[in-house]
């Protein structure tokens, strides 16, 4: 009874974990800027609120962190990757090292298309036009149904062998 108890305890914990891990959402993003070089890449990790995705996390060269919203250019840090534009009025901020320059950024789309807005540490200020893309960067995560079938077909292989070690 010890090995199916484990089992089923397993099989718990996955699904909790899986179910759990679900709620994030990841997106690969690239920015490129036509005027002043300005180019990045990274990934962006959100929380779906509503409908509205937070941007809870921020990965990519030179990138040391996300700002809080309201922290910089009146950012909200919201995504919307299923609308056209992904980024509204207030976009996302973070800061940026490149060499020993470190730079405040903010990605926004006014309606007329998206922009830069930079700022570095002597307050030297730039709004610089941008490309921005955006793609799913989630891998497939199994649904909870599927990890169930999955786990209660591990069990009856596993209740199956028991018995037949037992009449052995």
């Amino acid at each position: 009874m010890t090995l199916v108890r484990t089992c089923l305890f397993a099989v718990a914990i996955t699904l909790t974990l899986s179910s759990q891990a679900a709620h994030a959402d990841t997106f690969n993003f690239s920015v490129n800027g036509s005027a002043g070089g300005f180019t990045g890449s990274g990934v962006l990790t959100t929380t779906d609120s509503s409908g509205d995705h937070v941007i809870t996390g921020l990965t990519g060269t030179g990138v040391t962190g996300l700002i809080a919203p309201d922290g910089f250019h009146r950012n909200d840090n919201l995504l919307f990757p299923d609308s056209n534009p992904a980024l509204d009025a207030s976009g996302f901020s973070f800061t940026d090292v490149n060499g020993p320059d470190h730079f405040n950024v903010n990605i926004f789309n006014d309606g007329t298309g998206y922009f830069a807005f930079l700022q570095d540490e002597d307050n030297f200020t730039a709004t610089l036009p941008v490309t921005f893309e955006l793609s799913n960067g989630n891998a497939p995560v199994p649904e909870p149904e599927s990890l169930f079938l999955l786990g209660t077909g591990f069990l009856g292989a596993v209740t199956i062998l028991r018995k037949r070690a037992l009449s052995k």
